[in-house]
Formats: structure tokens, C-alpha cells, sequence
């Protein structure tokens, strides 16, 4: 497919990486001419430097015969002009990004009136994100499937852990019905296991499991003594923060947002009533002090800073809180952040691209209309795609272990009518299935890509 993506950022770099690694055609437009050189020599793209707000720009990008057009500045006002000037030309689909909260609830409107395909707002889709990692505690990530009813964790195995030396399949047994450990990840290297994959300190692993279990599970399968995060500290005032304050508060969390701009303190007096505000430095450990981190039950740190949310991280876990959750943007980091023990790790950017690839391959492949969600794990070394089972399936009513399954390639649950079932070879997969994929360097469009 013809993909155009305007704006160079972390998100239209990104989307850049991940579609043209799927073998779609992107033209990239930015403004910085040698942004555009640098990323056409790394990667298998097309560039051109100009305005995407001018017709004559898109144009030259044959916007007309283009399948999607992507627009990702940091202008919600021109990404929403850039999509109306792009469909009126000719593009099939459009996608906006847009961060102003006051554009939320207009979104039916653009899209229904106004032809903006999809509209994300990526703040809010890592705030949904942070905030399903704090009701699960011994989590480092959780992703959720099947209307909420399926979720998949990640968790680390630690020295003490009884999951030491067992095998994969001794573990499940003990766990029928309950949970399906589905990927792990080990010295950079990740395994798609079978039953007799013999786990060890360190290791991440992935589980599938029943929401309304899984913390139950989580904390059972690694001896956590973690208790609920009731006492929330979050470090910055970015629109993460402010969207995420609101979902906790709701959730019966006291929240404290620290931020040391005054006059962005006095907005959110008015936009988050029933949070704490404390107009101070966190860099100042005093104050962090004074404020009562050593009581909180979890930090996040949600500045512009990388550095900053590290060593933020790093100082509350050395007073003992609970549960840390770091916004970094460069992704290179991430080794850094398990290598000193940090327990979870937010990227703004990740999550957009994985919602905006998994929508770009519904519009790719009609079979892959069928797909309800797609998660990027492992840094993209993994996906976790959820499935509708219908009659375009070959092999509805086959018993699994029937099955030619490629290598790395998983069934890691089925939802059925609402009954959750972590399959087994005598089970199979029926007509109105919701099935939850798990495969390691595989583009899975439909449930027919799982055979050989």
C-alpha cells in the first residue's frame, strides 16, 4: 500500500520504521531538510521536504493514489487540515494525530462528518496504559484483549521465585484452565516455549490469563508481597499526567502530581480538582521528601527528561516505593532501565504505532478486517494479535493438535461467548471466537496465517 506519513517526530519516525519494514511504500514529508536525507539513507523510504498543508506538496507525493495519508506534526490544528486537504485529493484513508483534550469529544463528528478516518490521541492511549499497570502491581506491562475480558502480563522472575528450574508445562498444569505462559524473553533473546522450556531467575515471561484473575495469578506464580497501590506520586504535568490522574482518581487512588511551573500548576487546580498539587522541583529530594515519596505506593515520572525520570526512578526505589513506571522516549534505553531494576516502562510513540499498524493492515488486507487489536512487545520482536473467528477461518471445528501451526506462532487464549479457554490440543477454534495470537517475527494479517 502507498502510505503517507507528514512529520518527522518520534511518531511519524516510527510509523515510518514499522511500515516500510511491512514492505508498504511511505513517502515521509517533513519540513527539515536534512532530517528527510538522513532517514531516506537509513530507511527503505521516500522523502520529501515541504509543507503537508500544501497541495501542491502532496501532490508531489501522489497523494491521489494513496491508501493512507498519516499526519503526525505537533499540530492538532494541521494534522485535522492536512486530513481534509488529503481526502478531498483523493486519499482513501486518513489518520490525525490529536493531543488537545477539548478535540475529545468532537471525534464522532470528524470522522463521521468530516471523513478523518482515525483520530488518536496518544496521551490518552499511554495513560490507559500506565493505568492498567497500576491495578496490577507485580506487572512490569499489561495488555488487555477481548472487550477487557482477557488481559497479558509481563512479569520477572526473580532468584527467590518457586518458578525456578520448573518447566513450563509442570507450571501450567498446576494452573489449568487459568493462564498460558506464552512468550519469554531471556539475555535479549525471546523463545515462543513449549512445555518443556525450563524457566530461570531473570527471565521475562508473558502470560495470558482471565482479567478478573490474572493479579491473582501474577502474584501466586512470582511470591509477590506487593499490596494495592492506593498512594500514587506523578512527576510532571504533561497531558499523560493529567489524563492519568483522573483515571486513578476514579479508581479510589490519592494522587499527588508534582510540577514546578507555577502558572501550569494553577491549570491544574482546575482541570484535576481532587489531586494534590505541589508546585516544587522534583529534582529537589528534599521536597520529594517533605511531600511523603518514602509513603507512596507507586512514583511515575512522566517529564520531558529522560535522564530525569531515570534517576527519579532510581531515588524512589532506593526509599523502597513499591512500584515505579518511567516515561522514556528513546528506545535505546530500555536495557539500561531492566539492567537497574526498574520496573515498567512507558513510550508514548510505541503505543500510537502499534494502534495505527494494526489499523493500516485491517485497510491492507480485507481478511485483516477481522483483526480486533495488535500489541508490539519485546521492542516489535513479538505480537499479540486478537482475532474474530468467521467463516473466512479454514479450519473452524479442528481439533488444534490437527494443526500444521508455524514455528514461533501461538494460540494464547479464546474467548467464547464470554467463557475464556487457554487451549489445549483437544480444543478448537469455532465461529464467533475471539482468538488472542502470539507469534515471534511473524506478520500474522488472519487466523489462516497461523498454518504452515
Amino acid at each position: 500500500m502507498d502510505i503517507i506519513i507528514i512529520g518527522a517526530g518520534k511518531l511519524g519516525i516510527g510509523l515510518a520504521k514499522s511500515l516500510s519494514s511491512e514492505e508498504h511504500n511511505v513517502t515521509l514529508i517533513d519540513y527539515n531538510q536534512d532530517r528527510i536525507e538522513m532517514l531516506t539513507d537509513k530507511l527503505d523510504i521516500q522523502g520529501i521536504c515541504g509543507n503537508g498543508t500544501h497541495i501542491d506538496v502532496l501532490n508531489e507525493a501522489n497523494v491521489e493514489d494513496c491508501g493512507i495519508v498519516i499526519s503526525t506534526t505537533h499540530s492538532d490544528e494541521n494534522n485535522i487540515l492536512v486530513c481534509l486537504i488529503a481526502k478531498k485529493l483523493g486519499a482513501k484513508h486518513t489518520i490525525a494525530r490529536v493531543r488537545n483534550p477539548e478535540y475529545n469529544a468532537q471525534f464522532d463528528f470528524m470522522r463521521n462528518e468530516l471523513g478523518i478516518s482515525l483520530m488518536i490521541n496518544p496521551d490518552f492511549t499511554a495513560a490507559l496504559e500506565i493505568g492498567r499497570i497500576i491495578q496490577f502491581p507485580d506487572a512490569t506491562n499489561i495488555e488487555t484483549f477481548a472487550n477487557g475480558n482477557i488481559d497479558l502480563a509481563e512479569y520477572k522472575i526473580t532468584a527467590d521465585s518457586n518458578l525456578c528450574g520448573n518447566s513450563i508445562g509442570s507450571i501450567s498444569s498446576k494452573q489449568t484452565n487459568n493462564m498460558l505462559i506464552c512468550a519469554i524473553e531471556r539475555d535479549n533473546e525471546v523463545t515462543i516455549p513449549n512445555g518443556d522450556f525450563i524457566l530461570k531467575a531473570n527471565d521475562k515471561i508473558y502470560v495470558t490469563g482471565a482479567h478478573k484473575e490474572l493479579a491473582k495469578i501474577g502474584k501466586g506464580l512470582i511470591n509477590s508481597k506487593k499490596r494495592s497501590l492506593k498512594n500514587i506520586m506523578i512527576v510532571g504535568s504533561s497531558r499523560v499526567g493529567i489524563y492519568l490522574s483522573d483515571m486513578l482518581v476514579s479508581l479510589g487512588k490519592n494522587v499527588v502530581i508534582v510540577e514546578k511551573n507555577r502558572d501550569k500548576c494553577e491549570i491544574l487546580f482546575d482541570m484535576v480538582p481532587d489531586v494534590t498539587i505541589i508546585n516544587g522541583d522534583a529534582n529537589d529530594h528534599e521536597l520529594l521528601i517533605e511531600e511523603g515519596i518514602e509513603n507512596m505506593d507507586a512514583v511515575i515520572t512522566l517529564t520531558n527528561s529522560d535522564e530525569i525520570n531515570f534517576l527519579l526512578s532510581i531515588y524512589a526505589k532506593k526509599l523502597g516505593v513499591a512500584k515505579t513506571v518511567t516515561k522514556i522516549k528513546n528506545t535505546n534505553l530500555h536495557k539500561l532501565l531492566d539492567d537497574l531494576g526498574l520496573d515498567s516502562r512507558i513510550n508514548v510513540s510505541e503505543v500510537s504505532v502499534s494502534t495505527i499498524t494494526q489499523y493500516v493492515r485491517a485497510k491492507d488486507n480485507i481478511s485483516s478486517s477481522h483483526m480486533k487489536t495488535l500489541y508490539k512487545l519485546i521492542d516489535g520482536k513479538v505480537e499479540a494479535t486478537e482475532f474474530l473467528a468467521g467463516s473466512y477461518v479454514s479450519f473452524l471445528n479442528k481439533p488444534l493438535s490437527k494443526l500444521r501451526i508455524k514455528r514461533n506462532v501461538l494460540i494464547a487464549a479464546i474467548n467464547r461467548n464470554n467463557e475464556i479457554i487457554f487451549p489445549n490440543g483437544n480444543d478448537s477454534i469455532q465461529n464467533g471466537d475471539l482468538v488472542i495470537v502470539v507469534s515471534k517475527d511473524k506478520r500474522i494479517n488472519n487466523l489462516n496465517d497461523i498454518l504452515r
